[in-house]
């Protein structure tokens, strides 16, 4: 069967078939970066020192000049895809790539990175890519010219992907900064007159909400044709998310209703604890496991946005047990909250949640031009 010689989408003024070639034959470096010792690498310096997963550090000398893309070359992220321009140290641990006459360095770091190393890693336990053997990998290459044109497409791709990311980190790191002074109290609403609302109080979670335990249930309960039942890794960044999913046929357990607080209260990794999202209309009736619980309060559209401060989470982990990583329900209700009345409750929780919302809207437009950059990928290579 001839091997197709063009992709499916590419550039109207070019026409001629690609070829094959292997990596070697394409690059005029391809080899691994130089030793250096930890003691050598510093958090600030005049070279940026690379390793296989990227920046390590800085350091006062450099062995490369130019722009080279790098193969991380050892561990679980072998196959990984960075780049460096000017002078830079690259480690041991990366394969330093730069182009020849046949080719372009971005083209070939988007080739690569859309090829994906990792899968061609040897060893389970220490897996590594061997440079005698990426060299003779194959590839279909356009002429030099029509890579240059497709790196510099997905370049400017990539960099509408980098400002909207860029965009979203602002974005958050605002909403920390104005969240900190909120609960402070530096910053105060006012009343829709202008007026003043009364002075905050300070309660315990238990003195305004309840905690309701969550489900235990054996193997053999376990049924795609029974209630799904909601578990720590269907909580991912504040939202209930359903790619992990595990259904109990029972009919014996606590539903979560909407903007209720589901929060891990157990898990094998310290930092899980405490991680929650808010219940929505489309949840409910749902169970949930016994390594989670439900905060229930009227008060939860403002209590969700204090669960997402520093001082929450020093609650919960002074509070963790002594042997296993968990909080039991009693600590929760112990909690202390700052709590205004529940009309400025309204205004702090409607102020943070438009605060979301443009973060949500900023991280759907990343998804989208990502998965938009990766259909574009599956029609310009071949």
């Amino acid at each position: 069967m001839e091997v197709k010689k063009v992709p499916n989408l590419r550039f109207p003024e070019f026409k001629s078939d690609w070829s094959i070639k292997r990596l070697g034959d394409l690059c005029s470096t391809f080899k691994s970066g130089y030793g250096i010792t930890s003691g050598n690498i510093f958090d600030s310096g005049e070279y940026p020192v690379f390793g296989g997963n990227g920046l390590r550090g800085y350091t006062n000398t450099f062995t490369h000049d130019g722009f080279f893309l790098l193969i991380g070359r050892q561990g679980a992220l072998c196959g990984n895809i960075n780049r460096v321009q000017g002078k830079s140290y690259i480690s041991e641990h990366a394969i330093a790539v730069s182009e020849n006459d046949l080719s372009s360095t971005e083209w070939l770091a988007q080739r690569l990175d859309y090829y994906n190393l990792n899968r061609l890693s040897e060893s389970s336990a220490q897996p590594g890519l061997a440079v005698n053997k990426l060299i003779r990998l194959k590839l279909i290459v356009p002429t030099k010219e029509e890579q240059i044109k497709i790196a510099n497409f997905l370049t400017t791709v990539d960099e509408r992907i980098n400002l909207l990311t860029q965009q979203k980190e602002k974005l958050e790191q605002y909403k920390k900064g104005v969240m900190q002074q909120i609960f402070n109290q530096q910053i105060r609403f006012k009343d829709d007159e202008g007026n003043d609302f009364p002075e905050w109080e300070e309660k315990m979670l238990g003195e305004v909400g309840e905690i309701v335990s969550g489900l235990t249930y054996s193997p053999k309960e376990i049924d795609e044709k029974g209630t799904l039942v909601l578990r720590s890794s269907n909580v991912k960044n504040r939202s209930i998310v359903f790619d992990d999913n595990v259904y109990v046929l029972t009919q014996n357990y606590n539903p979560v209703q909407e903007n209720d607080i589901l929060i891990c209260v157990r898990n094998g990794s310290q930092r899980l604890i405490g991680k929650n999202a808010i219940i929505k209309k489309s949840h409910e009736g749902m169970a949930f496991g016994a390594f989670m619980s439900v905060y229930r309060s009227p008060f939860n559209q403002y209590i969700f946005h204090f669960f997402d401060t520093d001082e929450y989470y020093k609650n919960v982990y002074r509070n963790l047990g002594a042997t296993i990583n968990s909080i039991n329900g009693s600590d929760l209700k112990q909690f202390k909250i700052p709590f205004p009345s529940p009309s400025e409750q309204q205004k702090i929780a409607s102020f943070l949640s438009a605060l979301d919302n443009k973060i949500e809207l900023v991280k759907q437009q990343i998804e989208h031009t990502t998965s938009w950059k990766k259909g574009l990928l599956q029609k310009m290579f071949v």
